[in-house]
């Protein structure tokens, strides 16, 4: 249950981090009935006197971004990173990277020294992006941080931002006059968030207190004292750590976490984060799985296992027509190299071919819930 104050507090909050002017116009991809583009992306543009158009659907963002030319965008790491691919593979395609490369360069050294001139250097890709965007604001799930620092290199800023829909939902944002990209951002004005019971790492569950904390769960009191201590603390389930400077770095979801036999933690985040830079992958999702033919010894082990929904689109256009075999081999080798990053608990044991989208919440966050009923 969210109430008037609530909402009020949070547009408040996050005003002081970043400023809306009437001349803004915000893009609106998310639906409505969700609590962060219905304060965010509606409440506060409207707060500021700024003007919202909203996109006509997911397969018309291109064409309504020219068409609307807004100044900032409200999205989700999916629809980000998408349009992210479909830029630079235009100018892959067209044989400018190595000269887009160069200028990234140039204009941040001479940004370094008080001149910016990205918004004329890179004005093509702006102008795909309508023209006039100035700022980014990604929240809901992790990102890529390349994503981030390429939107900074052509001159946009990228603001990332954390919260739930109990806390109205900004508990944290970047920033707008000092970005720390791979960061979620610090806690909004009002805002107290600290980790409980952090390990050697100072990992730990978020816990936020805060003016834009919601009234309770409806109807359901056992519910809302399961969540929020006598302290006035809300459990977030989200792992992550705060650094020196107050900058909040998410690591995964504490109902998500794998445990191994010898109790180490493997956080999906982060291995999913690093399978979706293979090219040939669309989506993933990392979960344990119990071993089908259990012995006493491996009875609490789990494999490591990635179900992935393949790009075919791009399979095609690298490799040529492949058969479901060979589509699984490449992606296997490419796993494999994946798992030379990460540290042997970590690594990737099992691959599961996904048939068919991921089904997803209207954030864009797959249900894993749903996926593991199908395991």
């Amino acid at each position: 249950m969210l109430n008037n104050r609530n909402l009020a507090a949070n547009i408040n909050a996050v005003s002081a981090y970043v400023k809306i002017y009437p001349k803004d116009r915000l893009f609106s991809v998310l639906p409505l009935h969700h609590c962060y583009e219905s304060t965010i992306g509606f409440l506060l543009p409207i707060a500021n006197g700024a003007s919202i158009a909203i996109c006509e659907g997911l397969r018309y963002i291109v064409q309504n971004l020219t068409e609307a030319k807004p100044t900032a965008i409200l999205t989700v790491p999916l629809l980000v990173e998408s349009l992210y691919k479909k830029i630079n593979e235009k100018i892959v395609k067209s044989k400018k990277d190595k000269m887009v490369n160069t200028m990234i360069s140039f204009t941040n050294a001479l940004k370094r020294a008080g001149i910016d001139i990205k918004k004329k250097v890179f004005k093509e890709i702006y102008d795909n992006l309508g023209g006039n965007l100035r700022i980014v604001v990604c929240a809901a799930a992790p990102i890529d941080k390349k994503v981030g620092l390429w939107l900074e290199d052509i001159g946009i800023t990228f603001l990332q931002g954390y919260g739930l829909t109990e806390t109205a939902p900004i508990a944290a944002l970047t920033p707008e006059y000092n970005p720390c990209i791979g960061s979620c951002g610090k806690a909004v004005v009002g805002a107290d968030i600290k980790i409980d019971k952090p390990n050697e790492n100072g990992e730990g569950e978020i816990y936020i207190k805060s003016p834009t904390l919601m009234m309770g769960y409806y109807e359901d009191e056992e519910e809302t004292k399961k969540v929020i201590n006598e302290e006035g603390y809300f459990n977030s389930g989200d792992i992550g750590y705060i650094d020196e400077n107050g900058y909040i770095f998410i690591t995964g979801r504490s109902k998500n976490v794998i445990v191994t036999q010898n109790g180490k933690n493997i956080y999906p985040e982060e291995i999913e984060m690093l399978i979706d830079k293979i090219e040939e992958v669309k989506e993933s999702m990392i979960y344990g799985k119990t071993p089908e033919n259990k012995t006493k010894k491996e009875d609490k082990e789990l494999i490591i296992t990635a179900r992935v929904l393949p790009d075919y689109e791009k399979i095609e256009e690298i490799h040529g027509n492949l058969s479901e075999e060979e589509v699984r081999n490449l992606i296997w080798t490419k796993i494999k190299e994946v798992n030379k990053k990460l540290t042997s608990y970590k690594a990737v044991k099992n691959l599961e071919i996904k048939q068919g989208e991921f089904e997803k919440t209207s954030t864009m966050k797959i249900k894993r819930y749903k996926e593991l009923n199908h395991s």
